[in-house]
């Protein structure tokens, strides 16, 4: 019996996507971010890179051995088989009758980034310096160097400012060094990244093409794609509530309490737990606790715009709180949980201040709770337990 042949495997016996890549200069494809003409697939929205993963890229760049790793694009022609894209940088949604014809970016986006923000002297690139002597990119937040120069001017897209720049710096006027700044800075924008295209691909496909791509590094994750959703309905759940999650923690110097980067997403998440029940008046069940693994970002992403914004509101303001409860009480804080437990419980409570004896069964609790070693339906107890206390009078 003869071997029935896949008329699938028969057309990519033939087709090569290798042939469809090409190099393309940093200084063009950063044109092209300005233009908007490279996008954003919106499942890429929260993921983000630490300023000092930004500087070893440009120290990367500029004295590694090797080329960069290629970016890879998927150019939309059709419009119904194309995710909505976001810009860079502000990730705006936009609108979806006007994204044929742009270049989706599936990997690549923190280089691209990181690169266009010092191309446009990005606010968040402020502290970072090319340092002469030292011979490398750097980042300083205190008195610049004679030695130093801002990315920023250096890599800027107009040549005025890295030209008034070194007019306003007479350590920086000798021939010698403007010299090396200059081939420095044509370096950066003659650079060339090799650029992988595909074309048209769903967002199942785009997704598998980035897992496979990221493998090592970055992944999108399920909670991410799902967040995404609020995004196409206008809420930023990044900017609108888990920056400024972060945010009241480093305020108080307890940043320290998020251990791994990527749980600055799932732990704020998980906080909104009990703003849901509230909001859309659930009685409460024991697996919407304050906990990673009850994140809901699938019913939290149904939601709507109005019942998000409530829901973000009133638990940062249950953060406040419990901030405030730890700090006024000089409580000694080692895992992140007690805040969050703290936070649930004045969101219950409707954020009205405690009276006495709750303050002090709260203090009570807080000494003697343990979240070491300790299993989801624990953790889940714990918080059940501590509920308890918005019911003392």
């Amino acid at each position: 019996m003869a071997i029935r042949i896949n008329k699938n495997l028969i057309f990519y016996s033939t087709f090569d996507p290798t042939k469809e890549s090409q190099p393309v200069s940093l200084e063009n494809l950063c044109k092209d971010i300005e233009a908007e003409k490279l996008t954003l697939p919106i499942f890429q929205t929260y993921i983000r890179w630490t300023t000092e993963k930004s500087v070893e890229l440009l120290n990367f760049q500029l004295n590694g051995k090797a080329a960069v790793a290629p970016i890879s694009i998927n150019k939309i022609e059709n419009e119904e088989l194309a995710v909505p894209q976001i810009t860079f940088i502000d990730r705006v949604l936009i609108n979806q009758d006007k994204i044929v014809g742009k270049h989706s970016v599936n990997d690549g986006q923190q280089r691209l980034s990181c690169n266009y923000k010092a191309f446009i002297d990005h606010e968040e690139f402020k502290a970072i310096f090319l340092d002469i002597t030292a011979g490398k990119f750097v980042i300083n937040s205190v008195e610049t160097k004679k030695s130093q120069i801002p990315v920023g001017k250096l890599y800027n897209k107009e040549d005025s400012v890295f030209d008034g720049f070194i007019s306003e710096h007479k350590e920086l006027q000798s021939l010698e060094v403007q010299r090396l700044l200059t081939k420095v800075r044509n370096k950066f924008m003659s650079y060339y990244y090799t650029v992988n295209y595909a074309k048209d691909l769903t967002e199942t496909e785009q997704l598998e093409w980035f897992d496979v791509l990221n493998l090592a590094g970055s992944r999108v994750t399920g909670v991410e794609v799902q967040l995404t959703n609020m995004l196409i309905k206008g809420v930023d759940f990044y900017s609108e509530y888990s920056k400024k999650f972060i945010e009241k923690l480093t305020e108080e110097s307890l940043e320290y309490l998020i251990v791994r980067k990527e749980t600055e997403v799932s732990i704020p998440l998980a906080a909104l737990n009990s703003a849901y029940e509230i909001v859309m008046d659930k009685t409460h069940s024991g697996n919407f606790s304050p906990i990673p693994s009850d994140t809901k970002a699938v019913a939290m992403s149904r939601s709507t715009v109005s019942q998000l914004r409530e829901m973000f509101n009133i638990t940062l303001e249950g953060l406040d709180k419990a901030i405030t409860f730890v700090c006024d009480n000089k409580l000694l804080i080692e895992r992140i949980d007690y805040l969050t437990y703290l936070t649930g419980l004045f969101v219950y409570n409707k954020n009205i201040d405690v009276n006495k004896e709750q303050n002090g069964q709260i203090i009570k609790w807080f000494n003697s709770v343990s979240f070491k070693d300790k299993g989801n339906t624990e953790r889940r107890e714990i918080f059940d337990k501590l509920l308890l206390i918005k019911d003392v009078k």
